[in-house]
């Protein structure tokens, strides 16, 4: 199972097939600086998506490809691909792709 996460400001849009839905934390993870720069909020937020979709059972974890919408002009720093791999894995993805577009 494929799932997409688009990462903007204070919001993920997580879409699986023609199902779609969008997340906002309870507290906010975009900072000035960064697209995510407090983790624990874009986690559960995140988590919260995948769970929502249905995208977790016993021997089921979506392969997760994560695209940054915003912030990243010249491409993503090896931080902040780094952050966003950790991000998916977290969240419970069995594989995570970072799609910069």
């Amino acid at each position: 199972m494929e799932v997409i996460a688009q990462i903007y400001p204070d919001r993920i849009v997580v879409s699986h097939g023609s199902q779609q839905q969008t997340f906002s934390p309870q507290a906010p993870f975009t900072t000035r600086r960064l697209l995510v720069g407090n983790f624990a909020p874009a986690e559960q937020c995140l988590k919260a998506g995948l769970r929502q979709l249905g995208c977790f059972g016993l021997f089921k974890r979506p392969t997760l490809v994560i695209q940054p919408m915003v912030m990243c002009e010249g491409g993503l720093s090896e931080v902040e691909e780094r952050c966003l791999m950790e991000l998916g894995l977290s969240a419970g993805a069995r594989h995570v792709r970072i799609q910069v577009g």
